[in-house]
């Protein structure tokens, strides 16, 4: 378990490096504890199958604080678009791979309840050896007129950061909402910790950054608003590079 960690947080902060431009699709389930053990197994077969294996890199997480109707996610990322249309094109489904899983959710009675895309638009400069399975994701809204502004200010800081978050081993990014869900959010911010403890530790020395401090400040002037917080731990990664 502890290597697929390292292997799949070693790919995501790889590819939000920004050198080509990756895309993700996260579906939400609310999994009753009795069934985790089965749902779980489930995705595994699915991820064995030939259909499973020929998708983009996918990886499980627990949400481990936030809302209560959420309980795992399950997320795919690529900077292939070819690779990431299957995952919604109908003609894809009919396989007896994606029927299988179907219908093992639907047995389970946990189909997802919400899914939803964006893509990575800043990103902090990787650092893969920092073992980091603990995100923070932070929802926002942000109007229109004031979209570039905020990207530009979260650029910055997190340039003018780079050194605090390498020695802090954090990595930061910030993600513009694309497609679906109910919650009206525009942007997700993310910043991986290797636990929730090391997070804690991080607070203090983050908030006594000016940097910090500036772009808060430009997102109050913004009247960005943060509707919801949650925090989740990767379990599990499937289709990572050997």
């Amino acid at each position: 378990m502890k290597s697929s960690i390292i292997t799949v947080f070693v790919v995501l902060i790889s590819m939000f490096s920004l050198s080509a431009q990756e895309s993700w699709i996260n579906y939400e389930f609310d999994v009753p504890p009795e069934k985790a053990e089965a749902f779980v197994g489930a995705l595994n077969t699915f991820f064995n199958t030939k259909t499973g294996k020929s998708l983009p890199i996918a990886y499980l997480t627990e949400q481990t604080l936030g809302n209560q109707e959420v309980t795992h996610h399950v997320s795919f990322i690529s900077d292939d678009v070819d690779l990431m249309g299957k995952l919604l094109d109908p003609s894809n489904w009919e396989s007896e791979d994606w029927m299988k899983l179907g219908m093992a959710m639907t047995e389970l009675g946990t189909l997802p309840i919400r899914s939803f895309s964006g893509m990575p638009v800043v990103a902090s400069v990787p650092k893969p050896e920092a073992n980091n399975g603990f995100q923070v994701i932070y929802a926002m809204r942000v109007g229109f007129n004031e979209q570039m502004n905020i990207l530009q200010s979260f650029q910055s800081s997190v340039s003018a950061m780079q050194p605090l978050l390498d020695d802090l081993n954090i990595e930061i990014s910030l993600h513009q909402h694309i497609a679906g869900d109910d919650r009206n959010v525009t942007h997700w911010a993310i910043e991986s910790h290797q636990n929730y403890a090391s997070f804690l530790r991080a607070q203090q020395r983050m908030m006594q950054s000016a940097e910090m401090g500036k772009m808060f400040d430009a997102m109050g002037r913004a009247n960005v608003q943060n509707p919801m917080t949650i925090a989740r731990t990767i379990l599990i990664a499937w289709n990572t590079p050997k």
